[in-house]
């Protein structure tokens, strides 16, 4: 998993299968937002803030998920 912070108030978040594999998700459990999925994206948000000062708490926020074929 690679972040990025871009400014202020927005974050990029690159994962892949191996990520997803490693958090017990698989693709289609990933794009159908079970539980698994949102416990994946609270865990991203939290690195995001201890590791860049991100804060998300009290703001509300936008996910744009992109799928490649990429590994």
């Amino acid at each position: 998993m690679k972040i990025e912070k871009i400014n202020e108030n927005k974050i990029r978040i690159i994962f892949n299968i191996q990520d997803l594999m490693e958090k017990n998700i698989d693709f289609h459990s990933f794009m159908s937002n079970p539980i698994e999925t949102q416990t994946l994206f609270a865990d991203m948000l939290e690195t995001a803030e201890r590791d860049y000062g991100f804060v998300t708490k009290n703001h509300q926020l936008s996910i744009d998920a992109i799928a490649t074929s990429t590994r």
